[in-house]
């Protein structure tokens, strides 16, 4: 080979890529230091980087994304291991004798190493082998784009031109080991005799080399004794030289073209894989706990792109662009102007233009901080007039947390929009007006209703529940909650779970006037310092009374207690109602009857499902319950829309789109007529066969009758629902249970 060439063509490729990582590196570094642990515990993260980063885990979870998942995994694995052979081309390019022990596993290097020679081989042929999927992975992903692309993926020139690239890079590959392979075959059918390699086409004795290469590179063998074979020894040289200097270049305009597009991610998503933020417990998710700011530092949220930290940086660098967070976000869904990937490509537009603005706003603040100057030049602001995200974008999101969990790249979007929302209404007092009364309700009442405190535990009405340090000896503290112990329907879910506890012989108690709100709506709502307040005074009062375990009917509540009191210093066992209450029947301490309900369907809430893993518990309870059928939702478990009522959306009117809870109402209502019409359907099969007839029936065009139950296990997505119903006219056909009340009206014994 050529040394000269090969190291003119890394020296103009490796410097130009060299000059846009610079500028793309500098942007980074001129962004804001971020507080979190991103490189410890190294061995949870290394297990995380092999299971979602290597492996693509969440690629392949769902079951509607399943297959473009697969293609791209076996396009990744291809393009890992083609660029080992890629560094071993290079490698003989510059060195003579690489390049005849890397192209030729019976080199006579390699009769002195038997077990490195077999280890090249099973390189080599797994390689064959998972390039050819790759192109057929390239094929797939081209059709898909020109013939079914989803709404999620944007129509875009650079995905077919890297696509292109794959697929040239592979079939380079191949071409330069096939040619290599039959002039290696006129070599030896020669005798190693030059002259005789002037004949016109390859001998037939060669067929020996084809069928000692097919052990090794059965592909590139293939296409050698099929495709290639009829070549001349000069025709083949020169393919084997252009496929070999082809590939290079190749590699080397792919590696520029990677950071000035959305294909960086093929550089940044393992990294950004690596340092996630972790979450606080295994079956939280990211953001089930929000990072928590130094109020005395003065850190009261982001006004403008500056400070973004290089982590949220280099989470819009990694962003792949491929719309999955998008698939069931209940915004994006319902037609509001919030978009995960939207706001993603905004900013990352403006990271990737504004170097220069980044690095002097960079210098301002250590000039700041060293009081030589007032303040830096101001970068562009997140909202606002010339703002980079819409005011409507900002206050729109539920906190589901799908865009989280979907992303198979770990960006943490919902802590970037918190701090935007806390700098909104600590600093800049612009916030929903809706808001105010909640904000007021929480700081003088300690709900969001702001109602009376003196009225938190009328609730019990004539149940007359012990009370946490009044006398007695109580496992379990039961914290209602601002919902169970005001809204009049809650009352009712309330005092059903107070029922199943004492009826399971459950020592617990109340904390009765003492309970105040946990915060969750305040910090969602972007009032961090209000959130503090209540998080320091909860802690305290608990600690106070000694109490060890919590249980709680309101997911919002248990995610507070659970994930975030921790760094208050308060560390309970804290267990959802559906948790306990499965605990209590796998345990025997609820006897069972039938259930007045004859079919239902179960809605998971997010802040129990996604943020914190609990989907089998309440579908437990459900099943153990004698005559009762649980129709499932289409999407259901990690897939599960929305209610709407999340991040503080329960006191916020929708005023763009569909919506949430209606949408998510209507899919209830048609699963459950869909499982009616069945049932409806197989009565009339069975009455025809005992006549002797023969019919042919479509559940789409049999009744309407949604008759049935919707469960739910959180305050807020019982309000949604039921609102919903009542809005679309079907409160009639429909009810909506908590788990609670559902068990306990199949629980034997009388009520308590």
């Amino acid at each position: 080979m050529n040394p000269l060439l090969t190291f003119l063509l890394l020296l103009v490729g490796l410097t130009a890529f060299a000059w846009t990582m610079r500028g793309r590196l500098r942007a980074l570094g001129a962004l804001s230091k971020d507080d979190q642990a991103r490189t410890r515990p190294v061995g949870l993260r290394l297990k995380k980087l092999l299971c979602f980063g290597f492996g693509q885990r969440r690629l392949v979870l769902s079951k509607l994304e399943f297959w473009p998942g697969l293609m791209h995994v076996l396009i990744f694995l291809a393009f890992m291991l083609l660029a080992l052979r890629t560094l071993s081309l290079f490698w003989a390019g510059f060195c003579p004798w690489a390049y005849e022990v890397l192209t030729d596993i019976h080199a006579p290097f390699w009769a002195s190493f038997p077990l490195l020679k077999a280890a090249y081989g099973a390189y080599l042929f797994i390689k064959d082998g998972i390039a050819v999927l790759a192109l057929i992975g390239v094929v797939y992903f081209s059709l898909w784009r020109a013939l079914g692309r989803p709404s999620r993926v944007t129509a875009s020139k650079e995905a077919y031109v890297i696509l292109g690239l794959i697929a040239a890079l592979m079939l380079t590959e191949f071409l330069f080991g096939a040619a290599f392979l039959c002039s290696k075959a006129f070599w030896l059918a020669s005798g190693a005799n030059l002259d005789a390699l002037v004949a016109p086409t390859l001998p037939a004795a060669a067929s020996t080399v084809f069928e000692e290469a097919a052990q090794v590179e059965p592909v590139t063998a293939w296409i050698a004794a099929h495709v290639l074979r009829g070549l001349s020894a000069q025709a083949l040289f020169a393919v084997m030289q252009g496929a070999f200097w082809l590939h290079l270049t190749l590699v080397l305009v792919f590696l520029n073209l990677l950071p000035r597009g959305k294909h960086f991610h093929v550089l940044l998503a393992l990294v950004n894989v690596f340092l996630q933020r972790l979450p606080v417990s295994p079956q939280a998710s990211t953001s089930a706990a929000l990072p928590t700011p130094k109020l005395e530092e003065e850190q009261f949220g982001m006004r403008e792109f500056s400070q973004l930290s290089w982590k949220q940086g280099l989470d819009l660098s990694s962003c792949t662009e491929c719309g999955r967070c998008t698939t069931h976000c209940p915004t994006h869904q319902t037609h509001k102007p919030l978009s995960a990937k939207g706001i993603n490509l905004a900013l990352r537009a403006y990271l990737w233009s504004r170097e220069k603005t980044l690095l002097e706003a960079a210098k301002a603040r250590g000039v700041k901080k060293e009081g030589e100057g007032e303040e830096g030049p101001l970068t562009a602001p997140m909202l606002g007039e010339g703002g980079l995200i819409e005011e409507e974008a900002l206050w729109a999101c539920t906190t589901c947390g799908w865009c989280e969990e979907a992303c198979p790249v770990f960006i943490e979007n919902i802590p970037r929009l918190m701090d935007m929302r806390r700098y909104r209404v600590q600093v800049e007092a612009q916030f929903p007006v809706e808001l105010q009364r909640v904000f007021e309700g929480i700081e003088r009442q300690s709900n969001p209703w702001g109602l009376a405190q003196e009225e938190r535990e009328a609730w019990e009405g004539d149940l007359a529940l012990p009370k946490w340090g009044e006398g007695g000896d109580y496992e379990y503290l039961f914290y209602v909650g601002c919902a169970g112990s005001y809204d009049e329907r809650m009352k009712k879910v309330s005092r059903a779970l107070a029922s199943l506890l004492t009826r399971a012989g459950v020592r617990f108690a109340t904390l009765g006037k003492q309970e105040m709100c946990t915060g969750d709506p305040a910090r969602r709502a972007g009032n961090e310092y209000l959130f503090q307040t209540l998080a320091q005074a909860n802690v305290e009062t608990l600690n106070g009374l000694g109490v060890k375990a919590i249980i709680t009917q309101c997911p919002h509540c248990y995610n507070t207690l659970k994930n975030e009191y921790p760094y208050f210093g308060g560390n309970y066992r804290v267990l959802s109602h559906v948790e306990f209450l499965a605990e209590l029947l796998a345990e025997g301490r609820l006897k069972l009857k039938a259930s007045d309900i004859p079919k239902l369907t179960f809605h998971d809430p997010c802040y129990l499902g996604r943020h914190n893993q609990i989907y089998e518990a309440p579908r437990q309870i459900l099943k153990a319950i004698p005559g009762l059928e649980l129709v499932e939702m289409q999407r259901r478990g990690r897939e599960s829309f929305c209610c709407g009522a999340g991040g503080a959306r329960m006191w916020m009117e929708e005023k763009q789109g569909e919506r949430i809870n209606h949408h998510r109402a209507q899919e209830a209502i048609e699963t459950l007529r869909k499982a009616n019409a069945a049932e409806e359907a197989k009565a009339h099969h069975k009455e025809a066969m005992d006549k002797g007839l023969r019919i042919d029936l479509d559940i789409n065009t049999l009744g309407e009758s949604a008759a049935g139950c919707i469960a739910v296990a959180c305050p807020f997505c019982h309000t949604m629902l039921r609102d919903a119903l009542s809005d679309l006219g079907k409160e009639a056909q429909l009810r909506v249970l908590d788990i609670a009340e559902v068990l306990a009206g199949a629980v034997e014994g009388p009520e308590e």
